[in-house]
């Protein structure tokens, strides 16, 4: 082949191999629209204004949903009952005033809600907590389970494992409204936008303890207030602070322990005192115990 063909040949070659970069580069070049069609609404170019140029504010209409990880005080009376038992083993059984008290709870939740005004959202709260209680029993006794036997004179010493220290979980459903009270006068601009809330709900109590039967529950009133910081277009930094109040009555479980694989029940019996020492019986009822409680939360909100 002579030199003439040869050149031709690898200048074809390059020229098939560079044809398809050629085009993809032509095809790559970008565009500019600088004419509008004349069918475009006006609806349509404001959309586009608006999506160049963002204004941070509160909108009317929009869904916003929300998730949050907080505490949840806990640190009160969840369950008090005079001369009830709290041990039995072989030997005696023993009883004593205990009181049941909550701890700081672990407590995330979900937000879901609409504004009904740039001002006014309704939002449906869920939330659940996680934390253990602690017993404390004062007032204690002894008496040996054989029959006849008098009560032991000397106060008892608790050993390490005598009272319950268990976990406690509560759940809540409820309906809040939140206003803002600066964008009510209708300039809602701006990042940072302080609110109130307050609202209703379901809440439940579980306590892991011999001496409930299952969960209780009630009726929480809220209310208290935040601040929300628009971080862009769609999503905000919420952060809330809530007070809760509401009363929690718990109902006694039949059997205070089972024993030997099920075969011996103890009963959950209170020993009230009488004329002659001191009575048994089963415990019929608990006191209702009325919780106020504060809660924070920390959260992120997404507006569509």
């Amino acid at each position: 082949m002579s030199h003439k063909s040869l050149s031709a040949l690898v200048i074809l070659a390059l020229f098939i191999f560079c044809l398809p970069a050629m085009a993809q580069d032509q095809q790559s070049e970008r565009t500019f629209k600088l004419l509008r069609d004349a069918g475009a609404s006006a609806s349509d170019l404001e959309d586009e204004a608006e999506q160049e140029i963002w204004v941070p504010g509160l909108k009317k209409g929009t869904v916003e949903v929300s998730f949050f990880l907080g505490f949840l005080d806990l640190k009160t009376t969840l369950l008090a009952h005079d001369q009830i038992i709290y041990k039995y083993n072989d030997e005696a059984t023993y009883w004593g005033d205990i009181n049941i008290e909550g701890t700081s709870a672990f407590n995330p939740g979900l937000r879901i809600g609409y504004n009904l005004k740039q001002w006014l959202c309704l939002e449906g709260v869920s939330t659940i907590s996680f934390s253990e209680y602690e017993t404390t029993c004062v007032n204690r006794h002894r008496r040996p389970n054989e029959t006849g036997s008098p009560v032991d004179l000397e106060e008892p010493e608790l050993g390490e494992f005598d009272l319950e220290k268990r976990s406690l979980v509560t759940g809540s459903v409820g309906l809040n409204a939140t206003v803002y009270p600066l964008s009510m006068g209708g300039e809602s601009t701006g990042r940072i936008h302080p609110f109130l809330t307050g609202g209703v709900s379901a809440m439940w109590y579980d306590m892991n303890s011999e001496y409930t039967d299952g969960a209780a529950g009630t009726t929480d009133l809220n209310f208290g207030g935040g601040v929300r910081l628009l971080a862009d277009r769609n999503i905000s930094i919420r952060l809330d602070v809530q007070f809760h109040s509401h009363s929690i009555e718990f109902s006694p479980g039949e059997y205070f322990r089972e024993l030997d694989e099920g075969t011996t029940l103890v009963p959950l019996d209170e020993f009230p005192v009488n004329d002659e020492g001191f009575d048994q019986r089963p415990v019929s009822s608990f006191s209702s115990n009325t919780i106020s409680s504060l809660s924070y939360s920390l959260g992120v909100q997404g507006s569509f």
